[in-house]
């Protein structure tokens, strides 16, 4: 049983302590009787008021946006597009959204509260008389690591925001104007640096990786490095990034290397075993996980709207599937030795009955967390509230920050290769080692961009499904090329699958499946080549026939619409908002203010450049 049922239930705490969300973003006000003095003047209080914050974690906009399904389509993930914008998360997939948006506001208005309960936190821990006790330090780490997060998030989806390090009162100035991203990425990258020292890690602490930690918060200093040393869409629409990036990523590298260095951490020998012990509500606090956003049973949307899919039926595991499910570019990029293929991605779905069943090449499933492996399933109705956490970062995503900063300073070093030997390494069984390892770092090592361009491919590979890579695109000044190649490799792929000609057309164009006693499938051929000779169809050529025999599905060749000459409309639509097909322009990424916050702000904001 999780450790966090024994704790906070911080949904419960946080409604005496938490700030309500109004209108004006910046306009909160407590409803609580206690002054700050009053809080911050003993650690179990103060442990409270830092709890507050993470209680926002369980709002919709995390759990069923932010977290997993807020983010713009890639070469990885993609959300399902309709035939026209219709204001929903759908047009934020496909690079559509207006400022009438609902999302937009909900998750702006969700990061700004949380925002300012960790500035009340910090303000509170800071002037305590007790603030330099070691636990109250801790706190601090905490909640100035959650307010990075926040304005993490920000600042990837709205470029220069509003920025405010001090709790809003009543008499405050509530309609200042944006920061530049710039500032804003420094100030918390200094902010960590001052207060990690003072951290502990999660071995100390007695919720482990479900309380932020010395190693996440290192973590996340190399995170928001990169990002400030990254490239970034400036309103002219051109990416750009500063001059002095080299200085990022000597600090991303600085601190990568303490989180691989100083903790004794190694990765979980098993891939899998990392998100199965999730969906199983177990809590490793000593192998990949640094921080995960914990959700007690009732809470948390993993597993609903990111995982295995699973149909309503009379069986106690209720229902749920993937927003976004995954590109099946992406899918077919894997090596068919990688070990994380069949658990990053899943090729089935499991039915009314719990029999395995079949899906389309584009609702492959985000195989990561399964509803299935709950220790007590949450009853037929159910669908939300799986308390399955939610990783915000691993270790093997340091790993390779780590491989990535230093082949961006030095080139392909020992250090950088051996970084990446590592995340490798558990990818493949022994027996491949040699070739799809120690060869394969030696042939990407050739240059500073071939080994770039393998750390590319490796975020994919490892992070795939944890929505984490349009903060990548960004950064690298990727996202419109990533688009453009996925887009005309799709193309290709449906087109040579349908006629049986050119590079992709060993790919299945169709898949033949039967369901074994088990009630599992059986692929005849398996799922990654087109056969050569069909298996015998069942009920073929008449009803009755061949009752063992299998089933055909189409597969990649419905990525070609034949009634039409073209390709399919998933194609078509998935990056409708971003139109060249060079690959040179960029992506469109930064999400318009919601029309009200505009409205509310006095004109202190307004929605400017980016052909808004």
């Amino acid at each position: 049983m999780k450790n966090i049922l024994k704790k906070r239930l911080y949904i419960l705490t946080a409604i005496s302590l938490g700030l309500a969300s109004c209108e004006k973003f910046l306009d909160t006000d407590s409803p609580s009787n206690f002054t700050q003095e009053t809080i911050y003047a003993n650690l179990s209080d103060a442990t409270k008021g830092v709890n507050s914050i993470y209680a926002l974690f369980n709002q919709d906009a995390f759990t069923s946006r932010l977290s997993n399904s807020f983010i713009p389509n890639t070469d990885v993930e993609v959300g399902g597009v309709g035939a026209s914008p219709d204001n929903s998360r759908r047009d934020i997939w496909s690079m559509e959204a207006t400022d009438a948006n609902g999302d937009i506001r909900t998750v702006w208005n969700n990061a700004y509260n949380a925002i300012n309960r960790a500035n009340l936190a910090i303000e509170g821990i800071e002037q305590s008389a007790i603030a330099d006790n070691p636990d109250m330090k801790q706190l601090l780490g905490e909640a100035k690591t959650l307010r990075a997060m926040w304005y993490y998030w920000l600042v990837n989806y709205w470029g220069d925001v509003p920025f405010k390090l001090t709790p809003t009162r009543g008499g405050d100035n509530l309609y200042i104007p944006r920061t530049g991203r710039d500032t804003i990425l420094s100030t918390l990258i200094n902010d960590l640096i001052s207060i990690e020292g003072s951290m502990k890690p999660a071995s100390q602490l007695t919720y482990g990786v479900e309380t932020i930690n010395q190693e996440f918060t290192q973590g996340f200093i190399a995170r928001l490095a990169l990002c400030r040393g990254g490239y970034w869409l400036y309103p002219d629409m051109v990416m750009r990034r500063k001059e002095d990036y080299r200085d990022y990523y000597e600090i991303a590298k600085t601190y990568a290397d303490k989180v691989i260095n100083d903790h004794g951490r190694s990765l979980n020998a098993r891939f899998s075993e990392v998100f199965d012990s999730q969906s199983r509500w177990e809590v490793d606090s000593e192998t990949d996980v640094l921080f995960e956003v914990a959700f007690a049973p009732g809470f948390g949307d993993v597993g609903w709207n990111i995982g295995v899919a699973v149909d309503a039926g009379s069986h106690p595991y209720g229902s749920g599937g993937s927003y976004m499910p995954l590109n099946p570019s992406y899918v077919y990029s894997f090596d068919t030795l990688d070990t994380r293929l069949f658990k990053t991605a899943s090729f089935i779905k499991y039915n009314a009955n719990l029999e395995q069943a079949t899906i389309s090449a584009t609702g492959i499933g985000i195989g990561k967390w399964s509803r299935l492996l709950m220790p007590t399933p949450s009853g037929s109705g159910s669908a939300k509230g799986t308390g399955i956490n939610w990783p915000i970062m691993r270790l093997s995503d340091v790993m390779l920050m780590y491989a990535e900063s230093e082949n961006e300073l030095n080139g392909p070093t020992a250090e950088a290769q051996e970084a990446l030997k590592k995340v490798r390494t558990r990818a493949f069984p022994e027996s491949a080692k040699a070739d799809k390892v120690d060869q394969y770092i030696a042939t990407v090592s050739a240059s500073k961009a071939a080994f770039f361009e393998a750390i590319v491919n490796e975020r994919a590979w490892e992070l795939g499904g944890e929505c984490i890579r349009h903060y990548d695109l960004i950064r690298w000044n990727l996202f419109g090329k990533k688009i453009a190649e996925t887009r005309k490799k799709l193309i290709d792929i449906g087109e040579n699958t349908f006629n049986g000609a050119g590079p992709y057309a060993g790919l299945p164009a169709s898949l033949y499946y039967r369901l074994k006693a088990d009630k599992t499938i059986e692929w005849f051929g398996g799922v990654f080549q087109q056969v050569t000779t069909p298996p015998p169809i069942k009920d073929s050529p008449g009803k009755g026939d061949n009752p063992n025999g299998f089933t055909r599905i189409n597969w990649l060749s419905a990525l070609y619409n034949d009634k039409e000459a073209r390709p399919a409309d998933y194609i078509l639509r998935s990056w409708r908002g971003y139109t060249d097909d060079t690959g040179e322009s960029p992506a469109p990424y930064i999400l318009p203010l919601h029309g009200s916050t505009v409205t509310t702000s006095m004109g202190s904001l307004r929605n400017e450049g980016y052909n808004f």
